[in-house]
């Protein structure tokens, strides 16, 4: 069997939710398949935590270890099997429950999430993080009422559990101030992007919108006229709110420089050096991926000051990122950039047939209650949410 072949085995028997019900006796041979897999990729580490628990396939130390691990390494869905058999060995122990719920988190799998600690009221009961994480996949799941009544359980008693606690009021804010304007239901995309990350989605994608994407891209081959789209409804938001921004900042980054100015000259102010010490603001942050962000560059955005908009033309929907933009573009989860970004300045908008999916009645109903956004700590753009898109694994 070929590694590719090999891989696509052990996601088949290993992966959740099937490795959930693979039997115990069998776990041993598909973990020696992933140890030498893994030995193969050159990951060495991780090929011999698998290969201790195929020595020791009821350890919950090893199976805890490989589990940590897998999430590590990217393969989420299989660790929350691993996670899942070492549960079964200790019981209700935090630790492990928590471990499990971030592997499926990861793995968009909320309501698995959700009904693992559902179903451990006790140690909900005494332990803030495990309520933490109830709140938040309740929310995840579409769930808020579930959210609502949890939040009046979190007393915050540090400044981790303050942090926690903040996140969850926020959703909780953000959902009763579009109450009524926005339907929160499975389909809609912009409502539970502005809860869960507190950011305003411009467009949504027409291509299998009732189904299976949603309004997410799954692999975009990016265009000029889709980014100059996404500016357009920019400086429209920005005109809106009344005040013209000083100037556009560009961070480091692929296709930002090229965005910042398409932008600048849309609003006819300067460009501005993006700071070497210090916060941009007030003003534009221009991106075009926000996945291309520099992790050094994050500090400085994660607190929205007053006059400062964080714009990112795309943004990927099925990995966490540490910071949501203030609006976006769109969604993806592969993309392609344009090849070339010199002639955005001259693009059009989108043809009519790209536009058949964006709804502006509803996203207009949603700006007149969200929009401006007030200045605040920026929340972290999770992956997936309660409206669900079809993914490449």
């Amino acid at each position: 069997m070929t590694e590719p072949d090999d891989i696509a085995a052990l996601h088949a028997h290993l992966a959740w939710p099937r490795g959930r019900d693979l039997a115990a006796a069998d776990l041993p041979a598909w973990l020696d398949r992933l140890a030498r897999a893994a030995a193969a990729r050159g990951a060495i580490e991780l090929g011999e935590l698998a290969t201790a628990v195929v020595r020791d396939p009821d350890s919950p130390d090893r199976l805890y270890d490989l589990g940590y691990a897998l999430i590590d390494a990217g393969a989420p869905s299989i660790a929350a099997s691993v996670l899942w058999r070492c549960l079964a060995l200790v019981g209700e122990s935090e630790e492990v429950v928590c471990e499990l719920v971030s592997a499926l988190e990861s793995a968009l799998a909320y309501g698995d999430a959700f009904a693992i600690l559902e179903a451990r009221a006790e140690l909900r009961a005494r332990s803030f993080l495990c309520r933490y994480l109830y709140a938040f996949d309740a929310a995840m799941t579409g769930r808020l009422a579930v959210t609502r009544a949890v939040l009046a359980e979190l007393a915050a008693d540090s400044i981790d559990t303050a942090a926690m606690r903040a996140t969850i009021e926020g959703i909780v804010e953000r959902a009763d101030r579009v109450a009524g304007a926005c339907s929160l239901d499975g389909a809609d995309l912009r409502g539970w992007h502005y809860v869960i990350a507190g950011g305003l989605l411009l467009h949504q994608s027409p291509y299998g919108f009732d189904a299976p994407m949603r309004g997410r891209y799954a692999y975009l081959r990016d265009s000029l006229d889709r980014v100059a789209f996404g500016i357009d409804r920019l400086v429209a938001l920005v005109r809106a709110a009344g005040a013209a921004p000083p100037c556009v900042y560009a961070p480091p980054g692929p296709g930002h420089d090229a965005v910042a100015r398409a932008l600048a000259a849309r609003l006819e102010v300067p460009v501005a050096p993006w700071p070497a010490v210090g916060s941009p603001a007030p003003g534009i942050v221009a991106l075009y991926d926000l996945a291309q962000l520099p992790p050094a560059e994050l500090p400085r955005l994660v607190h929205r000051r007053a006059g400062q908009i964080l714009f990112a033309h795309a943004s990927p929907w099925t990995r966490d990122c540490p910071i949501a933009p203030d609006v976006t573009t769109l969604l993806y989860q592969t993309l392609d950039p344009p090849e070339s970004f010199d002639e955005l300045a001259t693009h059009a908008s989108l043809a009519d047939d790209e536009l058949a999916a964006d709804e502006p009645a509803r996203f207009d109903a949603l700006v007149a209650r969200a929009w401006p956004l007030a200045p605040g700590t920026r929340t972290r753009l999770y992956a997936g949410g309660p409206v669900a898109s079809n993914r490449f694994v």
